[in-house]
């Protein structure tokens, strides 16, 4: 069963009716980040929500410590804040999946909550590429690839990117010849990069799905 840690204050603001429809995942009440990166240490969650400022420890402090432990930093954290100009651009700048502002909206929960849970299987999938970006002047790039999922990869790359960049490419996917591909920056972590797939031919996923058949990722 997959996890989620709520902070309370933030739990506190959310509707209870929420909760029936997380009855498929074991949620966890966490009294400060301190507390939430505790639980974490011992039950590895799939999702976080917390917040930027509360008792302790920074929301910004809590992301890093997360990000920088190799066992702790494969979890989705939404980020929430109150709705102003300074908090709002802290939390962007936080290592997180996602910002939502205080009081919480519950249809908007809902949605990140299922976008992020819904994350495809990823694979072990280690390959060389060169990537060329959008834009003017268009820049080649050298990019390898940590793992891939049907919807995206997870890269290094030589150049700094930044979320909403497009890369374009050609993924290789041995035996299977290479498929032209546009992906997204959806998320930068001092030079790895998530990035998700625009398009996506058929049978490139078909590919795909064989190859995390055959090496899944850990979790």
């Amino acid at each position: 069963m997959r996890k989620i840690i709520f902070v309370d204050r933030v739990k506190q603001s959310v509707d209870q009716g929420l909760f029936e429809e997380l009855s498929g995942f074991e949620v966890f009440t966490a009294y400060s980040n301190a507390d939430a990166l505790r639980i974490h240490r011992k039950e590895k969650a799939s999702l976080i929500i917390t917040e930027l400022y509360g008792s302790g420890m920074s929301g910004a402090q809590f992301c890093t410590q997360i990000r920088e432990d190799e066992e702790l930093r494969d979890v989705s954290i939404i980020m929430c804040c109150r709705d102003n100009d300074v908090e709002r651009r802290e939390a962007a700048q936080c290592r997180t999946n996602a910002v939502l502002t205080l009081p919480l909206s519950g249809e908007t929960l809902r949605r990140t909550i299922d976008s992020l849970l819904s994350i495809s299987a990823r694979g072990r999938f280690q390959a060389q590429f060169s990537a060329r970006t959008s834009g003017s002047p268009r820049v080649e790039i050298d990019c390898r690839v940590e793992n891939i999922s049907v919807t995206g990869m997870l890269i290094k790359a030589d150049a700094e990117l930044h979320r909403g960049d497009l890369l374009h490419y050609s993924l290789d996917l041995p035996p299977a010849k290479p498929y032209p591909v546009q992906a997204e920056v959806v998320r930068a972590d001092r030079g790895r990069y998530g990035v998700r797939f625009a398009r996506l031919d058929p049978a490139a996923q078909r590919a795909i799905e064989v190859l995390i058949s055959r090496h899944p990722a850990a979790r």
